[in-house]
């Protein structure tokens, strides 16, 4: 895959994602024999939003390079945040199979698990993807969070959206159309929903409130935009 066609969807994913994808589209159909460019077109389309075309793109990685474990990790990754958790579990294994030591193994198991409300589960799971070497998760008081996330629901009624607010730690029900993963999502017209855990994997683990305004308001605004 030429530099210049990366360079190029590099910048295309931050100033106009659809087009980042209708480029890595393009490069699959020239060179559809390299795995990379399919690599390129799922990232395209994870930065859109666009799950289950990322999973099929990262599946045709696989068909051509079957050794890649972050393909496994990211494909789990999309599958549970479809709330597709058996099928997740299933990419892990595999990946497990090839190198049982890779720390994002274990971190994406840790995510699977929080997005089933298994915490205690998730947080061994971290544990040992800290101790593989990956970075540790962002953990928060609740408090704080909930402060930080009131300011910013403040800042928006003073513009004219008024949402009562809901905090929970992850989502109860998925699939389709509203992904386990999301941070915030609108419950009705009226309520927005806060996922903490989720919200935590948006942030840095040392965050500073400025920080985690700015961030969960730009996810609010991503959102309200979806309407």
């Amino acid at each position: 895959m030429r530099r210049t066609d990366m360079e190029e969807l590099e910048a295309l994913m931050e100033e106009a994602p659809q087009e980042a994808v209708q480029l890595a589209q393009r490069l699959t159909e020239e060179t559809p024999a390299d795995p990379d460019v399919w690599a390129w077109l799922a990232e395209t389309q994870m930065a859109c939003g666009e799950e289950e075309a990322a999973l099929r793109a990262l599946a045709e990685y696989l068909r051509r390079d079957p050794e890649w474990v972050e393909a496994y990790t990211l494909r789990a990754a999309l599958l549970a945040d479809l709330g597709r958790f058996a099928e997740a579990g299933i990419e892990l294994e595999v990946a497990a199979s090839m190198d049982a030591e890779d720390p994002r193994i274990a971190r994406t198991e840790a995510t699977v698990l929080e997005l089933q409300g298994q915490f205690a589960a998730a947080d061994a799971a971290w544990k040992r993807a800290v101790a593989l070497g990956s970075e540790p998760p962002a953990r928060f008081e609740r408090d704080f969070l909930q402060r930080m996330c009131r300011d910013v629901f403040r800042e928006a009624a003073r513009d004219g959206l008024k949402l009562t607010a809901v905090y929970e730690e992850v989502p109860t029900s998925g699939g389709k159309g509203k992904p386990y993963g999301r941070p915030v999502e609108l419950r009705d017209a009226r309520t927005a929903v806060v996922y903490f855990r989720n919200l935590e994997r948006e942030l840095p683990p040392d965050a500073e409130p400025e920080e985690v305004q700015e961030v969960f308001a730009d996810l609010l605004a991503e959102v309200v935009g979806r309407r």
